[in-house]
C-alpha cells in the first residue's frame, strides 16, 4: 500500500514538472517586443466656439463668440455672459442642449455644459437668435471638432431642429461682412429682406412750401448685397443638420 501511495506521488510531481516546463518554453517564445495594449480613452473635456450676430439695444450689428465647454459634472446648464445677455437668449440654451443630444445620440447626464457669450463692446445683446449657432457649438463640442472660423450663424433653434426666423437681418448681415466672415448663415426664406427708403416730395403752394417725408419699400436680395461687396455669401438653413454640415470642420 505504501509503494502504491510513493508511486501516486512521483506521478503527480512528474506531471506537474511537465507543467512548468511547458509553460518556461512559451515564455522564452514571446516575442521580446510582446507589449500589454491599453485602448486610448477620449479626453473627458471639450470645447467648441462659434461666431454669433445679433443687434444691441442701439440697433446696431454685433458680432461676438459663443462657447461651450463639456466638463464631467451633474447635468447642469451655467452660464456666463460678458455683456448682459436677455433672459429669452438664456431660455434658448437649454433647447440647444436637448437637440444637440438627439442630434448626436448623446447622453450628458453626467456632465456639466458651460456656455460663454461675448463681444468686444460692452453692449446688451438681446433675442433667441443665438439659439441655433449655440446648438452647432454644442454638436461641434460632443463630437470634439471645432466649427468653421469663418462662419457666422443667426437663428432661433427650435425643439424639433427646425431654424427659426429672426429680426435685424440686414444689420446683422452688415455687421458679418465687415469683420470679414466668407459664409453667413441665416433662417430660410430671410435672405432676401424689405427695407424702407427715406423719401421726399415738395409741392408749392401761394407763398409757401409743402414737404412731405415718406418711406417706400424695397426688397433687398442680402446674398447678392453682402457677396457684391464684401465677398460674403448669404446661405439659408432650414434645419440644424443643415447648419452642422455648412459649418462644423
Amino acid at each position: 500500500m505504501e509503494n502504491k501511495l510513493q508511486l501516486a506521488l512521483f506521478a503527480l510531481l512528474f506531471i506537474f514538472c511537465g507543467m512548468l516546463l511547458e509553460i518556461a518554453i512559451i515564455y522564452w517564445q514571446m516575442p521580446s517586443h510582446a507589449q500589454l495594449v491599453v485602448p486610448k480613452t477620449q479626453s473627458s473635456e471639450s470645447s467648441a466656439s462659434v461666431a454669433i450676430v445679433a443687434v444691441s439695444d442701439d440697433g446696431t450689428g454685433v458680432v461676438g463668440t459663443a462657447t461651450v465647454e463639456i466638463k464631467p459634472g451633474k447635468g447642469r446648464i451655467l452660464f456666463n455672459t460678458n455683456p448682459f445677455v436677455e433672459p429669452d437668449t438664456q431660455y434658448s440654451i437649454e433647447t440647444a442642449k436637448s437637440v444637440a443630444e438627439s442630434v448626436t445620440a448623446s447622453e450628458l447626464s453626467n456632465k456639466d455644459l458651460i456656455y460663454s457669450i461675448t463681444t468686444p463692446q460692452a453692449k446688451l445683446v438681446g433675442g433667441p437668435s443665438a439659439g441655433a449657432a449655440l446648438c452647432v457649438a454644442t454638436i461641434a463640442a460632443i463630437q470634439g471638432k471645432q466649427v468653421r472660423k469663418d462662419v457666422a450663424i443667426t437663428g432661433t433653434i427650435q425643439p424639433n431642429g427646425y431654424i427659426g426666423q429672426v429680426a435685424g437681418l440686414l444689420e446683422k448681415a452688415q455687421a458679418a461682412a465687415e469683420k470679414g466672415f466668407k459664409f453667413f448663415l441665416v433662417p430660410k426664406g430671410q435672405s432676401i429682406v424689405v427695407v424702407y427708403e427715406r423719401k421726399e416730395s415738395e409741392k408749392k403752394g401761394p407763398g409757401f412750401i409743402f414737404k412731405r417725408i415718406y418711406y417706400e419699400p424695397k426688397q433687398v436680395d442680402l446674398n447678392e448685397a453682402m457677396f457684391e461687396q464684401y465677398g460674403m455669401q448669404v446661405i439659408e438653413i432650414g434645419t440644424i443638420h443643415e447648419a452642422v454640415k455648412l459649418a462644423i470642420e
